[in-house]
């Protein structure tokens, strides 16, 4: 996917820069895999299917807990047209060194329009 592969770009050169900063101060590297989930097109083919209600519950309390990036404005979903919030969320697997990056709009895109997030990120929730 286009989208995800772009935000996964970006979060990997901000990592870069922070890595820089890090060994210029003598601290540790960061080397986690950004993993970016749920920035979808129209123009592109993505996983459909049912998540559990349980999946959906976790996910929320996550997207609750601790900092939220937010961004400015509101974004409309391209497959309908609805205005919803534009912030996003990063979910760190500190065991597996995996940063997830995913939009606020998942929730829609999951309840309205039968997206399905890759099986690891649906393991990742469902054990936190």
């Amino acid at each position: 996917m286009v989208k995800n592969k772009e935000v996964e770009n970006h979060w990997g050169e901000m990592q870069e820069k922070l890595n820089k900063m890090l060994s210029k101060n003598g601290l540790m590297k960061e080397n986690y895999r950004i993993i970016a989930v749920g920035y979808l097109s129209p123009d592109e083919e993505f996983e459909k299917g049912e998540v559990s209600v349980n999946f959906l519950t976790k996910l929320k309390v996550l997207w609750n807990e601790g900092i939220t990036l937010a961004t400015a404005g509101h974004h409309t979903c391209e497959f309908c047209n609805i205005v919803i919030g534009s912030s996003e969320k990063v979910l760190i697997d500190n065991e597996n060194k995996v940063k997830y990056i995913f939009p606020e709009l998942i929730f829609h895109y999951i309840t309205h329009h039968n997206f399905k997030p890759c099986k690891e990120f649906i393991e990742f929730v469902m054990k936190n």
